[in-house]
């Protein structure tokens, strides 16, 4: 990589250390605004906050009645999702506690990228609330398995592509130049003993 673009992807690495501290602070800042808290992983609204929360809840046979018929209809299509979901859920399990294992690669915590908080929100009806829960796992699930993938293709193969791809995981500027031979025989088990720390 020339150094223009080291110093672009080093500028890039700083921003991204800036804007989690920032985002940090905006999450506290919404706490107190809130009212809640976080204890031992789950959420706790104040009973002043529930309390008013439940006024904004709309009852299921309004919200049902509200829906467009369209949305109804695609509703069971839309959740059949679940279950090639918990299908990779299962299997990216699988795939670390076995490869990750003889690869000697750090497993992903799962924990780090699906977040079903939503659900404590009174002011949604017990369809929304499910619906909030089922794109935070399908979302989260998403952003889990593009980091195995991602640990996986730095194991194997962490050469860049030929051509610029769209969305490229956060591990490829680490990657060796395409047509890098020289560098990718002298640095890919530095790539490699990088995954297990």
């Amino acid at each position: 990589m020339n150094a223009g673009i080291s110093d672009i992807v080093a500028r890039m690495a700083e921003l991204e250390r800036h804007l989690e501290r920032a985002l940090l602070d905006e999450v506290e800042e919404q706490r107190r605004k809130f009212l809640y808290v976080i204890e031992r992983g789950k959420v706790a609204f104040e009973p002043d906050a529930c309390a008013e929360h439940r006024t904004f809840r709309q009852n299921l046979a309004a919200f049902l009645r509200e829906a467009p018929v369209k949305s109804l209809l695609v509703a069971p299509l839309t959740y059949s999702l679940i279950v090639p979901l918990v299908i990779l859920d299962v299997w990216l399990w699988l795939f670390q506690a076995l490869c990750f294992s003889v690869y000697g690669i750090v497993k992903v915590e799962r924990a780090r990228y699906i977040a079903l908080d939503r659900g404590h929100l009174q002011y949604l009806n017990a369809i929304e609330r499910l619906n909030c829960n089922y794109c935070g796992y399908a979302n989260g699930l998403i952003a889990y398995a593009r980091e195995v993938a991602a640990r996986t293709e730095q194991y194997f193969c962490p050469i860049k592509h030929a051509r610029r791809c769209a969305g490229a995981h956060a591990r490829y500027q680490k990657f060796l130049d395409f047509g890098d031979a020289g560098a990718y025989r002298k640095e890919l088990a530095a790539l490699r003993a990088d995954l297990r720390s």
